[in-house]
């Protein structure tokens, strides 16, 4: 027993410790999170990587292409493989994930990284402890049997539902908890794409479409540097993506480029538009399928992915691959027309893959499917303007593409240019992701979880909302039936109507125009009752207020009252008497706002 309260004062110790602390805390719980997101993402890499083997290659011979940091080479042929059992996969896959997802944890079903900017702002960071668990084998399942789908949603949840946990683990606040979960989607993301700046700029950036998180950054940064050390350890810390020859990002030196790159960012918003209405037109009608079950949603997903994928296996998986072969040059697997038709098709399976409850990320596809809009527009476009290659406009679309709908322009730039090393084409980058934020408008993003800025979030509602006294009226808090006195009734009348409604003050009132008040102060009860009128003595000048201010402005004016009380006036003339407030009827007004605002705050949650 004696050792046992030895540890449990060295651990509270500890706990206030961290709490303590600035920089300091952050540091250590930035630490803590970045290994597990360095962890999570090898685990999932790697699960991803055994399910391909033994699902999607095992059951149809299909091979898809890998990226330069994961051993992808030049000259990628598809070869034989059997096509028509790819259904066969995606669908056991769909089935796999759905059982899992809908018997565990059904807020782990589509991609991971809304399901955390949710629990930021509606449930103070609180993400339950199976989530992680679930999230990584549901993806890598969904993923590794040929889903249309990303790893980054995964590890964003997996190492912001260690950040949630964290927080608990030392009994840190509920802001606190939201910071360290925000620290888990920037760690997460960062390290499963070698890109820890964005990663650690995404963090701040993703949960809003106009706004900052800027007091996430520190931890994110962390984070970041922390798992990218750990996931990097597995591919030399190598760009996600391989450009061979330095001669082909030339990057910015011809002015009239910029045109190009205007209308690539054009092109690449109105894109966006239609992966977002698609993604959540199709997720719509899967919840609408009311009476099939929500386990078998995701296996019926499958199977039109794998339907189309017979005849276009690009659309399966990750697609990393298919973007690398684009950055080798190796055109002749994809030609102009099958780009175009894989961009269309790219975003028809991610949204049957996720939208039916499938789990993994958007991430990726949006990336992928940025690449195949570039690599078509650089075809068409390099016969005009030779001095621009196909990888170029490549590299400057698919960032565009996501970095527009994922109204996080300014991450998502950042983390093209870690991914691919493309910094020589940063001007680029910035005008064509601007543009492309700004076609796709505020309406259309990806992640429908996002709110406009941080005065629209629950999680800052208190910084950013009226006291909540200010937003009841007198006239919603005052006492209509209220105790009253002619002026030409006698003393011994005002004084039983004080005894029995056992107030300091009732109202004198003709016709319901205020003439004053009457307390007991003003009755002398040795005196001939009787015989004195309520207007001898009563009080000709005493406080009222309007029904039209708030209750705060109430509050204030009944401390300089010795009654307990204020006369509610009409404010169209500030005579006539509406009712009477004194501060069990403020109590009470305030006390049902609060009520009312928690119940509007827990149906946004549910």
């Amino acid at each position: 027993m004696g050792r046992f309260n030895i540890v449990q004062r060295a651990w509270n110790a500890i706990v206030s410790m961290v709490n303590r602390g600035s920089v300091g805390k952050w540091v250590f719980i930035g630490t803590l999170i970045g290994i597990i997101a360095g962890l999570g993402s090898i685990a999932l890499y790697e699960a991803i990587k055994l399910v391909t083997h033994y699902m999607l290659f095992g059951i149809t011979g299909f091979n898809p292409p890998s990226t330069g940091s994961s051993g992808g080479l030049p000259g990628y042929t598809i070869g034989k493989f059997r096509a028509f059992l790819i259904p066969v996969s995606t669908v056991l896959g769909g089935l796999i994930s759905g059982f899992i997802v809908y018997r565990f944890a059904p807020e782990a079903e589509g991609h991971g990284t809304d399901a955390a900017i949710s629990a930021f702002h509606n449930n103070n960071g609180k993400i339950r402890r199976r989530i992680p668990l679930v999230k990584l084998v549901a993806s890598a399942v969904t993923i590794g049997s040929g889903g249309s789908a990303g790893r980054e949603g995964p590890t964003a949840q997996i190492a912001a539902g260690f950040g949630s946990f964290v927080a608990d683990v030392f009994k840190m606040s509920d802001h606190d908890r939201r910071i360290a979960m925000a620290a888990g989607i920037g760690a997460g993301i960062g390290s499963i794409f070698m890109a820890p700046l964005g990663g650690a700029l995404l963090s701040t950036e993703i949960l809003y479409r106009q706004d900052f998180e800027v007091e996430a950054l520190i931890p994110s940064i962390v984070a970041s540097i922390v798992g990218y050390s750990i996931f990097g350890y597995l591919f030399d810390y190598k760009p996600l993506f391989t450009i061979p020859d330095s001669s082909v990002l030339l990057g910015f030196s011809h002015p009239e480029s910029l045109i190009v790159y205007l209308a690539v960012g054009i092109i690449a918003g109105l894109g966006g538009i239609l992966y977002v209405k698609a993604f959540y037109g199709i997720q719509g009608l899967f919840r609408k399928m009311g009476r099939f079950p929500k386990m078998l949603r995701p296996a019926l997903g499958a199977l039109f992915v794998g339907i189309i994928a017979i005849w276009f296996p690009q659309i399966l998986g990750l697609g990393y691959g298919w973007v690398q072969q684009i950055f080798f040059q190796n055109l002749e697997l994809l030609p102009l027309w099958i780009l175009l038709v894989l961009f269309f098709l790219k975003i028809l399976a991610t949204s049957l893959t996720i939208g039916s409850g499938g789990s993994g990320g958007v991430f990726a596809p949006g990336i992928v499917t940025g690449a195949f809009l570039g690599a078509a527009i650089g075809i068409v476009v390099h016969p005009f303007f030779p001095f621009l290659n196909v990888v170029e406009i490549t590299i400057v679309a698919m960032i565009s593409f996501f970095g527009g709908i994922a109204k996080a322009p300014i991450s998502i730039l950042i983390m093209g240019t870690e991914m691919t090393g493309g910094f020589a084409l940063f001007l680029p980058l910035m005008l064509a992701t601007t543009v492309s934020y700004f076609v796709s408008g505020p309406k259309y993003s990806i992640y429908s979880a996002q709110v406009k800025d941080r005065s629209a979030s629950p999680a800052h509602a208190m910084e950013y909302e009226k006291p909540v006294m200010d937003e009841v009226l007198v006239e919603d808090a005052m006492q209509r039936n209220y105790p009253w006195v002619s002026p030409d009734d006698d003393l011994s009348v005002a004084l039983n109507l004080l005894r029995t409604t056992k107030t300091k003050m009732v109202v004198v009132e003709l016709a319901r125009n205020l003439q004053g008040t009457i307390s007991l102060e003003n009755i002398n009860p040795d005196s001939d009752l009787k015989s004195i009128k309520v207007e001898e003595v009563m009080n000709r000048n005493p406080l009222t207020i309007s029904s039209s201010e708030n209750i705060h402005v109430a509050l204030d004016t009944l401390i300089k009252s010795t009654t307990g009380k204020l006369v509610v006036v009409s404010p169209a003339d500030g005579e006539t008497v509406l009712g009477t407030i004194g501060l069990s009827e403020i109590a009470d007004a305030y006390n049902r706002q609060v009520r009312k605002i928690k119940n509007m705050q827990i149906r946004g949650n549910s």
